[in-house]
Order: C-alpha cells, then sequence, then structure tokens
C-alpha cells in the first residue's frame, strides 16, 4: 500500500507541465475546494489508519478517480493541478488527524 501512494503522490508532479488554461488556474475556487474536500478526507483516513502513507493513499483515491473521471469527459481533462491541491489537502489532513485526533476524541499524540 505504501508504493501505492507513492505512486499517487507522484502523479501529482507532472503539474507543472500541464499546458494552463483559463479554465485550470492555480488561484481558482476549484483548488481551494480540492483542498479541503482532501484534507477532511486525509483527517478521517488517519483515524482509521495507524500509517501515514496508507491513510494518504486512501485519502487520495476519490480525487485520483475523479481526474480519471474528468479525462473521460468530452470538453474537459486531466488536471495534475487539481490532483496537487488533493495532495496538498490529504497530506494536512492525515498530519492534522496524526497530532490532534486520536480514536478516543481530540487530543496531542507524537506520531513522528
Amino acid at each position: 500500500m505504501k508504493a501505492f501512494a507513492v505512486f499517487l503522490a507522484c502523479l501529482a508532479l507532472p503539474a507543472g507541465i500541464t499546458p494552463a488554461s483559463a479554465a485550470d488556474r492555480w488561484d481558482g475556487r476549484d483548488k481551494a475546494e480540492h483542498v479541503a474536500v482532501s484534507a477532511v478526507l486525509g483527517t478521517i483516513t488517519s483515524l482509521h489508519f495507524e500509517d501515514k502513507w496508507t491513510a494518504f493513499g486512501v485519502a487520495m483515491i476519490p480525487g485520483v478517480a475523479k481526474e480519471i473521471y474528468d479525462s473521460q469527459q468530452k470538453g474537459n481533462h486531466f488536471s495534475g493541478k487539481d490532483l496537487t491541491a488533493d495532495a496538498l489537502g490529504a497530506a494536512f489532513g492525515v498530519q492534522f488527524g496524526h497530532w490532534m485526533l486520536t480514536r478516543n476524541g481530540a487530543t496531542y499524540r507524537a506520531a513522528f
């Protein structure tokens, strides 16, 4: 599972190579939504998986699935920028979940 999580993270790397379009801007509302949703998913998965890489990989699945779906739609494309926003949000959520939350409620837990 760790290799899968690393693979998903590497998918986000070509984001800087992706041609920029007016609809796919870094400062668009869409990117903030990707970060927010992925942060929530990262926090939730961190409560179910002790390993951060596993939690990150599971939190990335919906974002990758959405981008694959988008690539199949006419007039839409696979966005590395969206996937990068997903990765940032998921990483933040997983770290937040491991640092502040446990299965018993909110607390501090050193997980690094």
